[in-house]
């Protein structure tokens, strides 16, 4: 934070105190008197660069960047290494098409996000996933469309492996370059604030923890005579429109409570001359959820805190996705079902499904199947989960229990569209009653469907959850799995539950 009570160099005061006559100063009028100068800051004149300009440029770069390797690749292996000479129409349009494929495969996991373009970090694997996806959507269209023969299979490699070097290269280079220009302050926001109370005093020594591109480059305010600032003053309103018209000033920050309405507006249609973000912060309290973003209903501000997951066509990609898998899975896997169901019978008396009521999506009840692993089978107002060594757990019930293809007929309850195949897991009804009293926000896990597995059971957080500490451990990663949901996260999960998901230490 800088800058903030500064004087102009030329001697005027601008932070309310006594000026060198000694009178104290008052505001300059709108009209009629002549406003303070205040000097050029070269640090601070510069053009904000746009993050979204930029994000954009580089996408269009590595589109370009494809396209011009599917080029470079035949010509190296058809023209230079075979020595024939193909027509160059038809490999710059699968060329084309392959560039706006992985592009849109890349944009679709954020590799676009202007934070994460300025990191070294998570770029490589979703390039890397983004040009597979390409690569498998043009195999597969050629194979559909009889076609594949009439291109070199070599040049698809070269193509390929050209195409990763040179994305590659392109984002180790802009990293580099992005970050020399956020040290340069290319990216930081100039943000004035009008107020001079708690909520003023709460903005600056906010911003000056945070590591948000922001930089508080003056203070401005209209303070009746004798009442003192919490924070140094650089004017009054006049000032802070003059200080606008002659340095950049990306956003001004209203820093005071929404009571006074009538002067609110008043400032406002004031500084909507200056060509500049006008935001307000009507209280110094935080938010212990924080907002979202802010609405318009009809004029009225509303401030969004939470937000239903998976809108849009999310919940329509999952559902496909469950249905899809589900039913290969269910089609492959018959064989080992009708294996494990006759074990069952033949190990211990009882049927070989296990139905045992849970709460799903939005704390609706559904029966939930699994394979019977016990002598007993418990349904009512109070279950004991089982413990290592339970007598209750029958010989082949401990078996599938260590290997969770008790959980198979979950395969079921994803096609009646009761569960989902990644989300958090379903609990006993008994024990969603106890921990949504001890443990904040564990309600929220049902804002989406249960999960046969999910975020939390890949990071070790499966079997007995006997202590809040355990519980909390899961809830904690079920909730991170809800915000962060996406189709490669699940592919993520799906494929890393073989792993770290089926077998483990905590499962009996």
């Amino acid at each position: 934070m800088t800058n903030i009570g500064e004087k102009s160099g030329d001697g005027s005061a601008c932070d309310g105190q006594p000026s060198a006559g000694g009178a104290p100063r008052e505001p300059s009028g709108l009209s009629g008197q002549k406003a303070p100068r205040f000097p050029p800051d070269p640090a601070r004149e510069q053009a904000l660069v746009s993050k979204r300009v930029v994000s954009d440029t580089i996408m269009c770069v590595d589109g370009m960047a494809i396209f011009l390797a599917a080029l470079v690749a035949k010509w190296a292996y058809i023209v230079a290494f075979l020595q024939h000479s193909p027509e160059t129409g038809p490999y710059a349009v699968v060329g084309a098409v392959g560039a706006v494929i992985a592009v849109a495969a890349m944009r679709y996991q954020g590799l676009y996000d202007f934070d994460l373009l300025s990191e070294t970090g998570g770029q490589t694997r979703r390039i890397l996933i983004g040009l597979v996806a390409a690569a498998l959507f043009l195999i597969a269209v050629g194979y559909l469309l009889k076609i594949s023969e009439q291109y070199s299979r070599g040049w698809f490699v070269v193509w390929f492996a050209v195409s990763v070097v040179a994305v590659l290269a392109v984002h180790a280079v802009t990293t580099q370059v992005l970050q020399w220009l956020g040290g340069l302050g290319a990216f930081a926001r100039n943000i004035v604030i009008y107020g001079s109370g708690d909520i003023a005093e709460s903005v600056i020594r906010r911003v000056a923890m945070s590591p948000m591109n922001l930089r508080v480059v003056g203070v401005f305010d209209d303070l009746p005579r004798g009442q003192k600032t919490q924070v140094p003053l650089s004017g009054g309103l006049s000032d802070l429109i003059s200080f606008g018209q002659q340095r950049r000033i990306d956003e001004v920050l209203i820093a005071m409570p929404m009571t006074n309405e009538l002067q609110i507006a008043n400032l406002v249609e004031q500084l909507s001359l200056l060509p500049a973000d006008i935001r307000i912060c009507p209280s110094a309290t935080a938010f212990r959820i924080p907002p979202k973003k802010l609405l318009d209903y009809e004029g009225l501000a509303v401030l969004e805190l939470e937000r239903r997951p998976m809108d849009g066509w999310a919940p329509i990609v999952k559902n496909v996705e469950d249905k899809v898998l589900a039913s290969l899975l269910l089609v492959s896997l018959t064989p080992l079902l009708l294996l494990i169901a006759l074990a069952v019978k033949l190990d211990s008396r009882g049927p070989a499904i296990f139905k045992q009521r849970r709460h799903g999506f939005n704390h609706e009840v559904f029966n939930l199947y699994k394979f019977r692993t016990m002598y007993v089978a418990e349904d009512g107002p109070d279950i004991t989960q089982a413990t290592r060594k339970d007598p209750r757990v029958t010989r082949v019930g401990r078996f599938l229990r260590k290997t969770s293809l008790d959980e198979l007929p979950q395969l079921f309850n994803v096609l009646r569209g009761d569960m989902s195949l990644v989300g958090p897991r379903p609990h006993a009804l008994s024990h969603n009653e106890y921990y949504s009293t001890v443990l904040a926000r564990y309600a929220n896990r049902h804002k989406v469907k249960p999960g046969m597995t999910g975020w939390a059971q890949v990071n070790g957080y499966r079997g007995e959850t006997d202590t809040p500490e355990k519980m909390r451990g899961r809830v904690e990663r079920d909730l991170w799995y809800i915000e962060n949901w996406s189709v490669w996260l699940d592919v993520k999960i799906l494929a890393m539950t073989p792993f770290y998901g089926l077998i483990g230490k905590n499962a009996f």
